[in-house]
């Protein structure tokens, strides 16, 4: 009777309900009192949070439980990618940071790659238009092929580079090859299109579509897949959910402790429905 008399459906009013009486912090319900943000957008959120702040308690690494084949390493991945066994992994997809500080980073993970991919297998990286040519430089240096450029279309994140007078609403994923050829399932289209994942437990959350994109075509069923810069877990999402096992290196706890719980719940992403802002990864 009471979801009748509040309009909404009983599930909608169950969730009000124990957001209520999570007692939220004030932010949170200003939001909701103003629309800004949903009752499905605010329990997840205080969900989310509370499941982070579980992770953080003593013992709770012990009862996390993931699905099956996934591993998360905290640590850098020049150091933790050593413990990785020669020719084992069949594609690392990863996004780095897209400043000109970061190509020594880019160099590391052709140096991984050089090193851990399987003969055929594919390193496909995100980089920024000022840093590709310098990259794909980097990766032949390492005896990597240069093999496509996909485009990612973002409709509701861009950025502005002042200094070229640019508005940004795509970004390249530079994808290269261990060997002459890749080892591929079908054709592969060259543009994704990338969706609004719900950021509310961490801005720096990305949308799943890229990595299902690229993991359904350059592996199958039993494939390893590595993200070695793994931030808040969205390529484990995607490679759990199409039933790869799964290696994610992150060096930043906090960023750890969120992949843990996103990943822990199965791999299942959340798309935005409401009008919230995203952030681009262009500022990382």
């Amino acid at each position: 009777m009471s979801a009748k008399n509040a309009q909404v459906s009983p599930a909608t009013y169950n969730k009000g309900k124990k957001i209520i009486d999570s007692a939220p912090p004030a932010e949170v319900l200003n939001k909701l009192r103003t629309g800004q943000m949903t009752v499905h957008r605010a329990y997840r959120q205080i969900n989310n949070q509370k499941k982070i702040q579980d992770l953080k308690s003593k013992d709770a690494n012990c009862n996390v439980k993931f699905p099956d084949n996934v591993k998360l390493i905290e640590g850098d991945l020049a150091e933790k990618c050593k413990d990785i066994q020669a020719k084992s992994i069949d594609l690392i997809f990863t996004d780095p940071w897209y400043d000109n500080k970061s190509l020594p980073i880019y160099d590391e993970l052709a140096k991984v790659a050089a090193a851990h991919l399987k003969d055929g297998g594919s390193l496909v990286i995100s980089s920024g238009q000022n840093l590709k040519y310098e990259v794909i430089q980097l990766m032949k240096s390492r005896g990597l092929t240069p093999w496509w450029e996909i485009a990612i279309i973002q409709h509701k994140s861009h950025s502005k580079i002042s200094v070229k007078k640019v508005i940004v609403k795509w970004k390249p994923l530079l994808w290269f090859v261990k060997g002459s050829e890749p080892k591929i399932s079908g054709y592969i289209e060259d543009i994704v299109e990338s969706q609004h994942p719900d950021n509310t437990i961490d801005q720096d959350i990305q949308s799943t579509a890229e990595p299902e994109h690229i993991i359904s075509k350059l592996t199958v069923h039993g494939d390893v897949v590595l993200d070695p810069l793994m931030g808040t877990g969205t390529t484990g999402i995607a490679a759990v959910k199409l039933k790869r096992r799964f290696i994610g290196i992150e060096k930043n706890p906090d960023k750890l402790l969120t992949a843990k719980s996103r990943i822990s719940d199965g791999g299942e992403e959340k798309i935005m429905n409401d009008n919230s802002s995203s952030s681009s990864k262009e500022d990382h």
